[in-house]
């Protein structure tokens, strides 16, 4: 991981965009080589979709360009729902916030911690493309470094500073105005949606715990602390010790609605399951 001081890199021209977009290359390589599902690139994604035009698998998007059209942003969201088989356009919202939510959090926070470079994440920044009717594939269309340098563990002032920006960047830049633009288009509880973004963050941070260890874990209650009204209460890490090994989930306090597709399969963490049943569930995964 690269050494240095958490500093913002502003966008700018020439040496300043050069750097930026070296640094979050070299950052998202090495998410890519340790988790090759949250591969993502940087620049302008080739054939961009025209706000209006279908979203189809594979074919790139900007955010801000569907976060500021309800109309396209509706249809999205019924399209992905009709592909995934949901019931309802609110079981489709949600679905689709959640897997948005843990694409654009989830890479950017890998990049940081394995990488040594946090990204901008603002919706005007990124592109997403969808893989079998879910947000899949990342593009950071006008790379900016918020922060580059080696992640310490028990550098408390720099986490703060660091997790600061990545909840001014990605929450409230952009995971607010997600929710809020889907709330435009599609009757769909306002903490059911910010229930998916929590659960997204938290798996974030778990996303990378193999690789990292245990010390993650302070890294993510710190991101909670510092995170905006609507995602407190809305879940906690539980720790699970099992057969001489040790993890920790996160336990929402409200549903994602998953169970409402065919199969009616439920999330491991549901809070519509018993905690007796989450427990053994947990245990068996460590066992």
């Amino acid at each position: 991981m690269p050494s240095g001081t958490a500093r913002p890199t502003s966008t700018g021209t020439g040496a300043r965009d050069r750097l930026a977009t070296e640094q979050l290359a070299r950052g998202l390589s090495a998410v890519a080589a340790a988790l090759p599902y949250l591969r993502a690139s940087t620049g302008q994604p080739a054939d961009l979709l025209r706000p209006g035009e279908e979203v189809a698998d594979g074919r790139w998007f900007r955010c801000d360009q569907l976060l500021a059209d309800p109309a396209w942003l509706g249809a999205t969201i019924t399209a992905t729902g009709r592909r995934l088989g949901a019931p309802r356009a609110a079981v489709a919202a949600s679905l689709f916030v959640q897997g948005y939510a843990y694409r654009a959090l989830t890479v950017g926070l890998s990049c940081f911690l394995l990488g040594g470079v946090l990204p901008g994440s603002r919706p005007d920044e990124m592109a997403m493309a969808l893989s079998k009717g879910r947000p899949a594939f990342v593009a950071y269309r006008a790379p900016r470094a918020l922060a580059a340098g080696e992640w310490c563990p028990g550098n408390g002032g720099k986490v703060d500073e660091v997790l600061g920006a990545f909840v001014g960047d990605a929450v409230e830049g952009h995971m607010r105005p997600l929710v809020l633009a889907t709330l435009s288009c599609v009757r769909v509880g306002r903490r059911l949606l910010w229930g998916n973004v929590a659960a997204s963050a938290a798996v974030a941070f778990r996303t990378t715990e193999g690789l990292l260890g245990a010390e993650v874990k302070p890294l993510g209650e710190r991101f909670f602390d510092l995170a905006p009204a609507e995602l407190q209460g809305l879940g906690h890490f539980a720790t699970i010790e099992y057969a001489g090994r040790s993890t920790w989930y996160w336990e929402r306090r409200n549903c994602c609605l998953y169970d409402r597709l065919p199969g009616k399969v439920r999330c491991l963490d549901c809070p519509k399951t018993s905690p007796e049943e989450r427990r053994a569930a947990y245990r068996s995964a460590l066992a």
